[in-house]
């Protein structure tokens, strides 16, 4: 899928992608595909499914799913490694000062996604990084956890 960016005036660079004649977005494999389908889900909640091309409607869907994914695995790695914490210290260690990932875990998936686009936007380096990378990043830059 081609991508280009665009300066409008007064707002960011703001990655899109070719939606004429380029193919659905069906999966999520590059920050690029994830910014894509998030800026389509974005369009879907603020204007309504009828603003986006009748070929891309399942993007939102992806973006919100694939956003999901990616805060229910964050949540469940918490969860082991503080339990491995209580392990390792025979139930010593203080399990509730102890997170991998300090995110708002009742998030809006609408949300969530502003956050990823928002990040995507001003780190156009990670846009042919995996995507989870960029949806990780965001999400630490926007919930980072105090030590």
């Amino acid at each position: 899928m081609k991508f280009r960016t665009l300066f409008l005036p007064g707002l960011m660079a703001l990655t899109l992608a070719h939606t004429a004649g380029a193919a659905p977005i069906t999966t999520i494999d590059d920050g690029d595909s994830l910014a894509a389908s998030c800026h389509l889900a974005l369009t879907a909640l603020d204007r309504g499914l009828d603003a986006i091309p009748g070929d891309q409607q399942a993007a939102p869907f992806v973006c919100m799913a694939y956003l999901a994914g990616v805060i229910a695995a964050a949540r469940h790695a918490n969860e082991l490694a503080r339990l491995r914490l209580a392990q390792v210290t025979g139930g010593k260690g203080s399990r509730d000062d102890f997170n991998l990932y300090c995110f708002d875990w009742n998030v809006r998936y609408g949300d969530a996604a502003r956050i990823v686009l928002r990040y995507a936007r001003q780190h156009l380096d990670l846009a042919h990084q995996p995507a989870e990378r960029l949806a990780m990043k965001a999400l630490q830059d926007a919930w980072p956890c105090r030590r």
